[in-house]
């Protein structure tokens, strides 16, 4: 692991957006990374309104998100990884492929322990005229790679697509096309019993992989599918599977094809889906469709909020000339929130979360105080109590205080120790998001960090 400040390009512009409506929305901070010319800044919207923090990375920030780490993550293109940022805005690990794979910037899973999850394209020569008549003998088909590293990145699981997907199985695909990109992930998740969930744009299919054996447990949409469509028109060339628990699961549908069964129009839209698993039904039981019928051919995320609503990036509208739209729903599908980007200005995937950057002058104090602790807290992150444990023997009082990432003073009080104990158990309620806590005793004090994930 390293440390390295990461320093901002100056002097470049801010993303040039409308808030619409903001009414009674989720009260958590809005990351978001623009795409377009001439720059493309990472952006967080705090619940007001208000840019809180933008910066141009250059050819860094796409994927920009706080991940499962409670660390943000974000894609490098040029060097081809992914970047883990802390909160003191550090650059604290680099994350690349191994066996000479190339990391690909859709998606990226940072673990709470320590593991990372990717994934690359691997392309193959490919005689496709060997299963089509309109085939060709020099194709390049591009298949996948899911790896799993370590903390300290070495291999700990690799999947390849060519055991388990055939091309021959897929009849959409343009089998005269000298590049075919047959797996064209855009996403990844982890359902509910730690197995793995991709989404294949091109084969408009979700997967579900067995995260040890690396064998398929079934296939949602497309040609292959083990699920039939109680309810619903199937979804087509999605982006963003999410595992919401109880089999149930959220996607953004961009809806190419759904003009085949809503009377010649194409709209994207945020559905959910419940999976019989025994009876191998899928169904609808939620849907949002914007009041404009925006068709997005591409691009495109959704996010459930932990109060309920649902946050929808209708990202590339350039078809009707209109930049991104983020759209939040409450339960009811009453809009919320909503913000439109100009025309040129698009967003790959927008999120919401309860997380901040430290502000300076307390990050400061951290770095400078964190040499000197006498103590260490775990588990962290945590989330409702913690124990703090003792370098050395003390007998006392010992004072906790906990500030949020303003400065502000959340919690404080005394408590009373023996020259005996190794420990003390602190009960802090907070909510999810990241804090400081600050011990004392009559000679010293000290800083350290505090994660809450509830």
């Amino acid at each position: 692991m390293f440390a390295v400040c990461l320093i901002p390009f100056l002097g470049f512009a801010q993303p040039d957006y409308n808030i619409i409506t903001n009414n009674g929305a989720h009260t958590g901070n809005l990351f978001f990374h623009v795409g377009g010319q001439p720059v493309k800044p990472v952006n967080i919207l705090d619940s007001s309104g208000t840019l809180i923090y933008t910066q141009n990375f250059d050819l860094k920030g796409w994927g920009w998100k706080v991940n499962l780490n409670n660390k943000i993550t974000f894609f490098d293109r040029l060097q081809k990884r992914w970047l883990v940022m802390d909160s003191l805005k550090n650059i604290v690990d680099s994350v690349s492929c191994q066996n000479g794979y190339i990391a690909d910037n859709h998606d990226f899973i940072a673990l709470q322990n320590g593991n990372y999850i990717l994934f690359a394209y691997d392309q193959q020569d490919y005689a496709t005229d060997s299963i089509s008549n309109q085939g060709s003998s020099n194709s390049t088909v591009f298949g996948l790679v899911i790896q799993e590293l370590d903390s300290n990145h070495n291999l700990v699981f690799e999947w390849l697509s060519w055991d388990h997907f055939f091309l021959s199985n897929y009849s959409q695909i343009d089998y005269n096309n000298l590049n075919i990109d047959f797996l064209h992930c855009n996403a990844i998740d982890i359902d509910e019993d730690g197995h793995l969930l991709i989404s294949n744009r091109t084969i408009s299919e979700i997967t579900k992989i067995h995260r040890t054996t690396g064998e398929i447990i079934w296939r949602f949409g497309g040609d292959q599918s083990d699920f039939s469509f109680e309810n619903d028109y199937p979804f087509s060339k999605q982006h963003c599977i999410k595992s919401l628990g109880n089999n149930h699961y959220i996607m953004y549908d961009n809806g190419n094809y759904s003009d085949d069964y809503t009377g010649g129009i194409k709209r994207s839209r945020g559905v959910e889906y419940v999976l019989n698993l025994d009876n191998h039904t899928a169904t609808k039981v939620w849907e949002f469709v914007h009041q404009d019928s925006l068709f997005t051919p591409s691009i495109g995320s959704i996010q459930r909020l932990n109060n309920g609503n649902t946050l929808i990036n209708f990202g590339n509208n350039q078809i009707v000339n209109r930049g991104s739209v983020i759209t939040e729903v409450s339960p009811n599908n009453e809009v919320v929130f909503e913000m439109e980007f100009n025309t040129g200005q698009n967003v790959y995937c927008a999120n919401k979360y309860d997380w901040s950057f430290y502000n300076e002058p307390i990050a400061n104090t951290i770095e400078s105080k964190l040499d000197e602790a006498f103590f260490s807290i775990y588990p962290n992150p945590s989330d409702e109590n913690i124990s703090v444990k003792f370098f050395e023997k003390y007998e006392g009082y010992l004072k906790y205080e906990i500030f949020n990432h303003k400065g502000a003073l959340l919690l404080e009080n005394k408590i009373p120790v023996s020259s005996n104990q190794e420990n003390i158990r602190i009960k802090h309620g907070l909510p999810s998001g990241n804090y400081i806590l600050k011990l004392s005793s009559e000679k010293k004090s000290a800083f350290t960090k505090l994660s809450v994930i509830k």
